[in-house]
């Protein structure tokens, strides 16, 4: 739990991810591990292994998640303006409870949601004005983050917080690197974690304009996505075949499948899913369009974007994780960043079907 304490307590925003990009380069420093920012503000680190050389893969996850943004001070009718970017429908949020908290971290108080204007196609800003609670510290100022005022809280069984997509992946990837690390990991492997993957895939988009991410490294993004009818919290992490836009690289899957097959038969109780999970889009959509090997795992959960499941609630929710789905997901990134043994899991498809022919040929 140190990398899920770290990293989901930060308030973020797209285009404000400063509280838990600083939470990873602290990680990063305390490991002595190299991290680099592209010109965008991505985040590249490079977890070394025992032998040095081309990283074996990459692990991919968003620091960002809908919220909104302070656009100015408190206006003539006494409300903060604010843009709301990411994905949450605008008729609900009106009475909203929100949390105030400056780019440094520091909680300087609550409001709610007054009014909401029309979302901007064009450039995704949805304009929204906050009425201020009564005890504000200090003069309310341009690019404050606001987020949904809902607690953080980690029981036996669950995650809460209003931030579960996708700073629970950017966590993981951090878990399950450090323990790749410390259990003797061959080859390096990287770590990408980019900003505004809410408002369009943007950092990412960045990334791979700028030549951030190398090409010859395959990339396992990282996502919580959510619910759906035959893919449940609880029910195991997900080896993500596609999302709504796309379907991933086979051979890349085939690779995360059978390390999810080695961890079932050497880890009791560890259990995995193989889902289409098209309830949105991830980065491997645009890594894959870029000419890239990426595939996608992810952590189903409930109340996605702040939504209520129970769309007869009102107002907003915490998401929420199955917590033994998130700590099986570090023993998957763990397992995937050590490499396979041979003969650890069972011949994928391809071996299974030639077996197949070669008996079954001979009958006709």
């Amino acid at each position: 739990m140190e990398a899920i304490n770290a990293v989901l307590p930060q308030p973020t925003a797209p285009y404000h991810e400063q509280l838990p990009a600083k939470a990873v380069r602290e990680w990063c420093r305390k490991r002595s591990w190299k991290l680099q920012e592209d010109a965008w503000g991505n985040l590249v680190v490079r977890v070394p292994g025992k032998k040095r050389g081309r990283p074996g893969i990459a692990f991919e996850a968003h620091l960002d998640h809908p919220a909104m943004v302070i656009r100015g001070g408190v206006n003539a009718e006494g409300l903060i303006p604010a843009s709301f970017w990411g994905g949450h429908p605008g008729a609900r949020m009106p009475g909203g409870k929100v949390l105030l908290v400056s780019p440094d971290g520091e909680r300087r108080g609550r409001g709610k949601v007054a009014v909401v204007g029309e979302k901007n196609p064009r450039t995704g800003e949805l304009k929204v004005w906050i009425q201020p609670g009564l005890r504000i510290s200090g003069e309310v100022e341009k690019d404050w983050i606001a987020t949904w005022d809902l607690p953080f809280r980690v029981t036996e069984t669950k995650i809460r917080n209003v931030v579960c997509d996708d700073l629970a992946g950017v966590a993981s990837i951090l878990a399950g690197l450090d323990l790749a690390s410390r259990s003797g990991m061959e080859r390096p492997a990287l770590a990408y974690f980019t900003r505004c993957e809410e408002n369009g895939f943007v950092g990412c988009l960045q990334g791979l304009h700028l030549g951030s991410f190398p090409k010859n490294v395959p990339v396992v993004v990282l996502e919580c996505s959510p619910r759906l009818p035959n893919a449940n919290p609880g029910d195991g992490p997900v080896a993500r075949v596609g999302d709504r836009i796309s379907i991933y690289d086979p051979a890349l899957l085939q690779l995360i499948e059978d390390a999810g097959a080695e961890l079932q038969v050497r880890v009791p109780g560890f259990k995995w899913q193989r889902k289409l999970m098209d309830g949105g889009a991830c980065e491997a959509t645009p890594f894959c369009s870029a000419g890239y090997v990426a595939a996608g795992m992810a952590l189903a959960l409930t109340n996605y974007h702040n939504v209520p499941d129970d769309r007869s609630r009102s107002g907003p929710a915490a998401e929420e994780i199955d917590r033994k789905d998130q700590e099986n997901l570090v023993l998957w990134v763990a397992t995937l960043a050590m490499g396979r043994k041979a003969g650890s899991a069972a011949p994928g498809p391809a071996v299974r079907l030639e077996q197949l022919r070669q008996v079954r040929s001979k009958l006709s």
